[in-house]
């Protein structure tokens, strides 16, 4: 019997075949979900790097509003006056020098003020006035073209063989067009003249932060320095100033120190005080005012501040 029959009536036992290798399953890879997942990354990060790559530098600006004060330039307003005052306020008592006058006034009045002042000064009157000094107080606005001008007028007055110096203030409204013209639209006022303030400055006095050894010290250099100062030059100025100083190269003599008041502060020891000097020129006696800032260094003393 041959052997493939033997085989197959089962004389032999079979031999199992070899296992097939397990199939290996991927899951999720082609779900509609992951797709979109994939998408989104992508395109998010390709996003990022073209925004990257075109990106603009921006800052964040903090706008400020800047109110500008309009300057008024009084000065012509001034000279206006001025020139107005020496004209109304000098005449002669005669018909020919009265008509100069008026002629002379009509570019500086309105047509109704020309009318008010026809006769103010007529040729009757023994008086002769001259202008030697008109001053110019204050120049307020007070509408849109229109300012208001305080000044005081300087008459020197004859009268016959009598002489005499009058000073009176006034008061006129001046409009201004566009055009920088002027004209008065009010007829000077009398007002009252300013007066000088009264004020009294409060009295200063060294207080305990300086020793007296320390405002002995400091007076000796102080003397030394303003003796130096009239005449020294840059070089030599540099070793009592910080940083030196512009020469005044006057002929000035030192006399004295006045009234120096020392007190120690956060900048420094400062000292107030009044220079005496001798004007040899003019033999005036001059008295300059300071507030001087010292400091110490290297056991020198020094102005920082005040020179």
């Amino acid at each position: 019997m041959s052997k493939d029959k033997t085989q197959k009536n089962g004389w032999f036992k079979k031999e199992p075949a070899d296992p097939k290798p397990p199939k290996t399953k991927h899951h999720g890879l082609r779900r509609p979900v992951t797709l979109i997942c994939w998408a989104v990354l992508i395109g998010s990060t390709s996003f990022g790097v073209y925004k990257n790559m075109t990106a603009i530098d921006t800052h964040t600006v903090h706008e400020v509003q800047v109110i500008k004060t309009k300057v008024i330039d009084t000065h012509a307003l001034a000279t206006f006056t001025t020139d107005f005052a020496k004209i109304y306020y000098s005449w002669q008592p005669n018909h020919e020098a009265l008509d100069q006058r008026q002629k002379a006034l009509q570019p500086y009045l309105v047509e109704q003020l020309q009318s008010l002042n026809t006769d103010t000064v007529r040729s009757d009157i023994p008086t002769t006035a001259t202008v030697s000094e008109v001053k110019v107080w204050d120049v307020s606005k007070t509408a849109k073209d229109t300012f208001r001008v305080l000044f005081t007028v300087n008459q020197d007055l004859t009268k016959g063989k009598d002489r005499k110096s009058v000073t009176s203030t006034y008061t006129i409204n001046v409009m201004q067009d566009s055009n920088g013209d002027m004209v008065l639209t009010k007829n000077p006022t009398i007002a009252a003249e300013p007066a000088t303030a009264r004020l009294k400055l409060p009295d200063t006095q060294s207080d305990n932060t300086v020793v007296s050894s320390t405002a002995n010290d400091v007076t000796k250099f102080l003397k030394t320095f303003f003796g130096l100062y009239p005449q020294s030059d840059r070089n030599e100025l540099k070793y009592y100033v910080n940083g030196g100083t512009r020469p005044i190269e006057r002929n000035l003599k030192f006399v004295e120190l006045l009234d120096p008041v020392f007190k120690q502060t956060k900048r420094g020891l400062t000292v107030t005080l009044s220079v005496k000097y001798l004007d040899t020129d003019n033999d005036m006696n001059q008295v300059s005012q300071y507030t001087l800032t010292l400091s110490k260094q290297s056991n020198n003393w020094i102005i920082t501040d005040g020179i």
